[in-house]
This record gives structure tokens, sequence and C-alpha cells, in this order.
């Protein structure tokens, strides 16, 4: 199973969160969090490194040990792009589901 690292904003700083992770580790600049967050995608073949801007959306995304992803032909829709960067923002900060039993 590959395993997604992404660099989101935090506060004035950068997060790298590993997706389903509870935890983040925090970066003042998000050169130093993309470093760090390849490093990470890298060793843990294979996977994948989602860069988010400070606006949320997905600014840069490399796969490592995997197929890399190809956009579509046509036109990128502004209105689903939104829709995907809110849904990922959303995961990244609901919390952890208890484990069962």
């Amino acid at each position: 199973m590959s395993m997604t690292v992404h660099v989101i904003p935090k506060d004035k700083q950068w997060a790298v969160k590993r997706e389903g992770g509870s935890s983040a580790r925090v970066f003042s600049t998000q050169k130093e969090a993309i470093k760090i967050a390849r490093v990470i995608a890298r060793e843990e073949l294979p996977g994948q490194l989602v860069v988010h801007g400070l606006d949320g959306r997905i600014k840069e995304y490399n796969t490592y040990g995997i197929t890399p992803i190809k956009d579509p032909p046509g036109k990128k829709s502004a209105k689903i792009e939104k829709a995907i960067g809110k849904i990922t923002r959303d995961r990244l900060n609901a919390d952890p589901i208890p484990s069962r039993g």
C-alpha cells in the first residue's frame, strides 16, 4: 500500500503530515518541510509527496516507486480542484478514527 505525505500550511508555519496519521512535524519554512517530506516519501516506497500552497490547493506532487499521476487532457476545472483541496484539508485535519475493541 502506498503512503502519501502532505506539506500543508499550519499557523504561519509548514507541517509535514502522513495521510491518516494523527500527528505532524512543523517547520518554519516550506522549503525545509518539503525536504523532510521528500525523504519520508522516498524511504517508504511506494510513496507520494503532495505540497499544498497557502490557499490549500495542490501546488506540486511527486510519486516514488509507483506510476506517476497524469493530468487528464483538456482544461482543469477550478471547481473540481477547489473541492479536492477542501476534501484533502478536511481529511488531514480530522481526528483519527478510534480503534474498535
